[in-house]
């Protein structure tokens, strides 16, 4: 068994899918009102656990364990009640998380139905809220992610820090990034090409192409799956099932269409539709949306219907325009950020492409926007992620991206495909036009798609956190305490240019001054040490 390993995200705690995760509350095991506005049953269910233990502070973490099965397990844990003076007392607190968190996921997957999947435990910046900990923001992080990959690599879990601040991101992506074995469930070829893609995505040329793969670890179904749930909805019988089997992915889904019009007569498109949005809308998004969502790319594609890409970049605080069908609005437009949904989405049924009709028909009425599609995409390099190679659909996007590029660079790699499995014969169809990475490790304990899929997830953090060139945490307020020597000295001095440009009269090399301090996470107040 390989370890367990530590992710870092932006985003949001309880719309990530997670196994249990850390709710700060104070010795009285009082969460704050964000908590208890969200999680409508939170108060009853801590008003009726026994917590003299945790009052009297003789623990520091329990477990809510008649939460509902199904939902991820909130974790009790105390934040000091006096505020803290070092970093290092935070320590026992959470490590007190992160075991009995463990503790209490091993206890329910013992009668669970899928005990193959590593459990994942999801914390926030712990004790830097209310805790206390605020100014000592740089230290806590190095202690708080190397305990996290002391028990990582200890117990069979996987962690995730899951942030709302820009800062707090950059800095522990810069301290992984100078850690040996922060990827060491990578081989050192996955991890250079990691490091690769992600230097494009720095140079803003990175777009990523989804598909259904990235929103399964969420729940959503795979497309034999999605098709078995239209037929449960269309009442076939057990011959009529296995009669559709023989058929294409695009000809069952015209097939079930048509069995709907007999069914529902009337309003067989609504049904359709509504049925198919169903099966796919997820409430929580898994590791692979929210790690692509913190690209630092204007444009992204996707093939899936749900919204789970659209709620983890607005979590991460970089909401997209969805196209077609949107216009930005302040908040989208401020990011200049767009998401091209190509088949449909589940918050407009009707726009649903699945059928071999839908895609025909899709074609000859969206050849305007395909064309601004692949214009955009000649000077990029395309990230596919969650594609089959013998999709019928991956095979007409590569066809048509082929077709949009200039002559002279038609025999060239224009993008990369992440693929769980090596396939020597897809090598020789597509080797000469993507770069195609696989998730295989002959020298890993772990193989199966499982074991594959979630080294997939690794490499996407990895790429993530190469991609990251944010230096926010530079000047922003409590992170000096996490710099090295030399960056500390960097911080005076530009600490120094700001003063100086906030004593002059305004100027055009005063605002772009400004602008490069406020890049590095000055707040514009008066700078101080």
């Amino acid at each position: 068994m390989t370890k367990g390993h530590v992710f870092v995200t932006m985003g949001d705690l309880l719309n990530l899918k997670s196994d249990a995760w850390l709710l700060p509350v104070d010795r009285r095991a009082s969460p704050g009102t964000r908590w208890t506005k969200s999680l409508p049953g939170l108060a009853d269910a801590i008003d009726a656990e026994d917590l003299r233990s945790f009052r009297n502070e003789s623990s520091f973490a329990h477990a809510l364990h008649a939460w509902p099965a199904g939902s991820s397990i909130p974790v009790l844990t105390a934040v000091p009640m006096t505020g803290i003076t070092e970093a290092d007392e935070l320590l026992p607190r959470f490590r007190a998380f992160l075991e009995v968190a463990t503790a209490a996921v091993s206890e329910r997957r013992r009668t669970s139905a899928d005990p193959v999947r590593r459990p994942v435990l999801a914390t926030p910046f712990f004790g830097t809220g209310h805790g206390g900990g605020n100014i000592y923001r740089g230290a806590i992080l190095k202690v708080l992610l190397k305990e996290a990959y002391r028990h990582a690599g200890e117990a069979d879990v996987d962690i995730v820090f899951v942030f709302q601040d820009p800062p707090a991101f950059a800095l522990a992506q810069q301290q992984r990034r100078e850690w040996d074995g922060a990827w060491a469930a990578l081989t050192s070829s996955l991890l250079a090409k990691a490091n690769e893609l992600g230097q494009i995505a720095r140079a803003g040329r990175l777009v990523p192409f989804m598909g259904a793969g990235i929103s399964i670890s969420a729940g959503a179904p795979t497309w034999s799956q999605l098709l078995d749930r239209l037929a449960g909805a269309a009442s076939l019988s057990e011959p009529e099932k296995k009669a559709l089997e023989e058929l294409s992915n695009l000809d069952q889904a015209a097939v079930l269409r048509s069995y709907f019009e007999e069914k529902f007569a009337g309003a067989s498109d609504t049904r359709f539709g509504l049925t198919v949005s169903e099966a796919v809308n997820m409430k929580q998004y898994g590791l692979a949306p929210s790690l692509l969502a913190c690209l630092p790319s204007s444009g992204a594609i996707t093939l899936n219907y749900d919204t789970l890409f659209e709620k983890a970049s607005k979590d991460a605080g970089s909401p997209r325009t969805v196209i077609p069908g949107e216009k930005p609005d302040d908040t989208t437009a401020a990011t200049h950020k767009w998401l091209l949904k190509l088949h449909g989405s589940i918050d407009k049924p009707e726009t649903i492409v699945l059928t071999r009709d839908d895609y025909l028909g899709y074609s000859a009425t969206r050849e305007a926007l395909s064309a601004l599609v692949k214009a955009h995409l000649i000077t990029h390099h395309l990230l596919f992620v969650g594609f089959g190679l013998a999709d019928d659909h991956f095979h007409e996007i590569i066809h048509d991206v082929r077709r949009a590029l200039p002559a002279q660079e038609a025999g060239g790699r224009f993008g990369s495909a992440l693929m769980l499995k090596r396939d020597a014969m897809q090598e020789k169809l597509w080797g000469k036009h993507l770069n195609l990475i696989d998730m295989e490790d002959a020298s890993s304990f772990e193989s199966g798609t499982a074991a594959q899929a979630r080294r997939l997830e690794i490499f996407l953090d990895a790429l993530i956190a190469h991609a990251s060139d944010s230096h926010a945490f530079l000047l922003a307020p409590h992170y000096s305490d996490g710099l090295t020597n030399e960056e500390s000295a960097l911080r005076e001095a530009l600490l120094e240019v700001a003063a100086i440009s906030a004593r002059g009269p305004a100027s055009s090399t005063t605002s772009v001054i400004n602008r490069m301090l406020r890049d590095l996470g000055w707040d514009g107040s008066a700078p101080s040490s």
